[in-house]
């Protein structure tokens, strides 16, 4: 008996079973479909996917494990985000700053978003969304940089003290008004007419007043906030830069707005309950300060056509 007799003696070749693989290099089957054959390897894990499982991405691809992972870590930043905005006791006031940084940006990239946005009031009709969209924009870095440093400092102790919603109120409410006292200034100036005004300075001096309103509601000294607001007014006056109507509009309709919000709340009973009081005062400043602006436009228009 030879050698190769005597190995393979007692030990007669077999075809293989079905399922099984004759060719070592044949594509195993599927893990999470047996029996079916995979057509390609997931990039992240490595693992066999056949048809049904291929996920594609712009290179290669990813079985649906991996695809579920990946929407599962996605949502956990997304909530993260949010937890962090919670977390920080003012969201409202960091969203309006990420807003106003990222349209600052974008007009840096993009010009035409200057001149599409900004506040021209011989543009309103035409354009009525730059009565608000204004406040969004900024002539330069120390402009966006200082009225964001002002909007974190003031705005995050405004928005513990009257909550998210009122606060987000009050500043729309005063950047409407910071553009409807440039508009009504048109009247007094017509050269102002074609002169652009951006900034969210008209918020900022409204949450001076929504201050200046809760000192004085609470007993508390006016005088920082007053000699804060006159050292600004001052700089306004004195540089023709700056917008002093959207300062002094802005301050007069943010304080209006924190005292007709203050004093509708806490009072149960009546026809409409406080939040629903609250919402119906603001809908109603809003309206009216967006209406003041158009027909401002148009009385501006009869008077200089």
């Amino acid at each position: 008996m030879t050698a190769l007799q005597a190995l393979t003696k007692g030990t007669p070749m077999s075809m293989p079973r079905f399922g099984q693989r004759s060719d070592p290099r044949a594509a195993p089957d599927c893990p999470r479909h047996p029996g079916v054959r995979s057509v390609d390897y997931c990039k992240r894990c490595n693992r066999p996917m056949c048809p049904s499982c291929v996920v594609p991405t712009e290179v290669r691809s990813i079985c649906v494990d991996c695809a579920k992972s990946s929407r599962g870590r996605r949502s956990a930043r997304i909530g993260s985000a949010a937890a962090f905005l919670r977390s920080s006791g003012a969201p409202v006031t960091l969203v309006l700053i990420g807003a106003c940084v990222l349209m600052y940006l974008l007009a840096l990239v993009v010009p035409a978003v200057q001149s599409l946005f900004m506040l021209v009031p011989a543009w309103v009709g035409p354009r009525p969304w730059i009565v608000v969209t204004s406040a969004f924009l900024h002539s330069g870095f120390l402009h966006v940089f200082f009225n964001m440093l002002t909007l974190y400092w003031v705005g995050s102790v405004v928005e513990r003290a009257i909550g998210h919603w009122r606060y987000g109120a009050v500043c729309l409410i005063s950047a409407l008004g910071g553009s409807a006292l440039v508009m009504l200034w048109c009247f007094v100036q017509p050269a102002a007419l074609f002169a652009a005004t951006v900034g969210a300075s008209g918020a900022v001096f409204g949450l001076f007043g929504a201050v200046f309103v809760l000192q004085r509601l609470s007993g508390s000294s006016t005088a920082p906030i007053l000699i804060l607001l006159g050292i600004n007014l001052v700089y306004g006056f004195a540089n023709p830069g700056v917008s002093w109507q959207a300062h002094i509009g802005g301050f007069l309709a943010g304080a209006a707005a924190t005292w007709a919000l203050l004093r509708t709340s806490g009072r149960p009973g009546g026809a409409l309950a406080p939040r629903a009081k609250q919402i119906a005062v603001c809908a109603g400043m809003v309206a009216a300060l967006a209406a003041l602006c158009v027909v401002s436009y148009w009385g501006l228009v009869a008077l200089y056509a």
